[in-house]
């Protein structure tokens, strides 16, 4: 029974990731997805070169009402859920309350199709602002009067107009502080063939092709493609629009 457990995990996988129209009514909570952290394992016995699960955990946001809360999550899957831009958010739902969330990200191309990623979470009680290595929790007293003075939104505030600025892509300044965000380069990247995960510095960023905003400095970027070797780039970002494409290499067959 033990060798048929990678199978049983294959088929479950697959399952998942086949997009599906969903209810949307079904999904009353709103989650932001900030950090991801992975790495990556190919069950045994498949030896697919194309195939491979992903070990996932990080962290976000959970919006529920005018109530907002951090949660740290982890699942596996052969997917991984993409970062939410700023003033985006993905509808989710409880499936054990404070334990376990399904929470569903648009299929890309696919209008009206979502991908069902169902994760282990651990809700805080304070409210992440940030990004990546950026992020931190803030006390909900201390988010709350940010918000009572306008120094900090969410993607889920009422009534936030598209555009507009969020405490999500920037910590807040210390107080008496002026601290001016940090300088960045527009750095457009595409794949041939397109349809890459994009992966910068250990974090999911998006898919190719795409434009990416990146801190002036080293960088390291990484493409994955399902049948393609990974393609890896170590680049100084400076000032300036950067066009970078590169060239996927087909993965080899055991």
């Amino acid at each position: 029974m033990a060798k048929k457990i990678p199978l049983i995990l294959a088929f479950l996988l697959l399952s998942a990731l086949a997009p599906c129209a969903k209810d949307l009514s079904d999904y009353p909570l709103k989650v932001e997805i900030l950090a991801n952290h992975w790495d990556r394992y190919r069950p045994r016995p498949v030896r697919d070169p194309a195939w491979w699960v992903y070990r996932v955990s990080g962290q976000g946001n959970i919006i529920d009402g005018g109530a907002v809360r951090a949660f740290d999550f982890k699942y596996q899957d052969a997917q991984v859920a993409r970062h939410t831009l700023a003033n985006q958010s993905y509808p989710a739902r409880w499936k054990k309350p404070q334990r376990e969330l399904e929470v569903l990200t648009p299929d890309v191309g696919h209008e009206g199709k979502y991908i069902a990623f169902e994760m282990d979470t651990t809700v805080l009680e304070g409210v992440y602002v940030g990004r990546g290595a950026s992020m931190a929790e803030v006390s909900q007293a201390e988010y709350l009067a940010q918000k009572a003075k306008g120094q900090t939104t969410t993607s889920a505030s009422a009534g936030q107009p598209a555009g507009a600025a969020s405490a999500l892509e920037q910590p807040p300044a210390a107080p008496g502080t002026s601290e001016q965000p940090a300088a960045t380069s527009s750095l457009s990247i595409t794949s041939t063939p397109a349809g890459a995960d994009i992966d910068v510095d250990g974090e999911l960023v998006g898919m190719t092709p795409s434009v990416l905003q990146l801190s002036l400095g080293e960088h390291t970027i990484v493409l994955h493609k399902a049948s393609f070797k990974d393609w890896q780039r170590k680049m100084k970002v400076v000032a300036g629009d950067i066009k970078l494409n590169a060239d996927l290499e087909p993965a080899s067959v055991n």
